[in-house]
């Protein structure tokens, strides 16, 4: 049986290549990764945005909350077995949004996917949250955009655990994992990507 797995993102999961408008190919992008780690055993749904926040609209960015979307995206894609969740940097842009805040979008988009019965038989799919790294130095535009934004991205993983361990859904840390391209100072380079997508898979199981 194949297992279904959506991986819901943001740039990061569209692949975005740091200093450009230009995107990562299928394969050098982590879900496309993932795909050729996991083989013919699964199928992956790659769901990824630029700007896309948990649940917040961005002044400049219109239609960016990924609570808005996800029960469409869950209704269209289901039968699924897990979903990956891959939010919350951008949250960090929206004014006036911490990160604990960030971390609330993080549990209403837990919420949602619990509720969604998106999974075989109507089941909840399995639920891997994916905190990302703490931002590097960003260009002068975007800090001025979000000023407090690389210190703020430190707090995400601590947040994010308050939300998602009581309920049981792990949260997969990449601070370990990989450090942001130095160019933008928030996306990976491919070799960031093939990093991304054997965490996940190990986190899978």
């Amino acid at each position: 049986m194949t297992r279904t797995i959506l991986c819901f993102g943001d740039s990061n999961t569209w692949g975005y290549i740091a200093g450009t408008e230009e995107r990562l190919a299928w394969d050098a992008r982590w879900p496309g990764v993932l795909q050729r780690s996991l083989g013919d055993g699964a199928r992956i749904v790659e769901e990824g945005l630029s700007g896309r926040t948990t649940m917040f609209d961005r002044p400049e960015q219109p239609a960016r909350s990924g609570n808005a979307v996800l029960p469409m995206l869950l209704e269209t894609h289901a039968p699924l077995d897990d979903v990956v969740v891959a939010l919350g940097i951008n949250d960090l842009f929206v004014p006036g949004i911490t990160p604990r805040w960030a971390a609330r979008g993080i549990e209403a988009i837990v919420t949602t996917i619990s509720s969604s019965g998106a999974g075989p038989g109507g089941a909840t799919p399995r639920i891997l949250v994916v905190c990302p790294p703490p931002l590097g130095r960003l260009p002068d535009e975007w800090a001025m955009d979000a000023p407090g934004a690389t210190e703020a991205s430190r707090e995400l993983p601590a947040a994010f655990r308050v939300v998602c361990e009581p309920i049981g859904v792990p949260v997969l840390d990449l601070t370990e994992v990989v450090e942001t391209d130095p160019v933008d100072g928030e996306h990976f380079t491919g070799a960031g990507h093939a990093a991304i997508a054997a965490a996940v898979a190990a986190a899978l199981g």
